[in-house]
């Protein structure tokens, strides 16, 4: 990529509200979730790092 998109002022600062806040971390914690239910097991492999 060549160019980076500009970005524009913001006219005033946001805030989220708290019920947009709990919503997002119900979601965090759902994903974290279902990531730690998928990993892998420690086979005994080494890691090629």
């Amino acid at each position: 990529m060549a160019r980076q998109l500009t970005l524009i002022p913001a006219t005033r600062d946001w805030r989220l509200d708290p019920k947009t806040k709990e919503t997002g971390r119900r979601g965090i914690a759902s994903a974290r979730a279902a990531l730690a239910a998928h990993r892998p097991t420690d086979d005994g492999r080494k890691s090629a790092a």
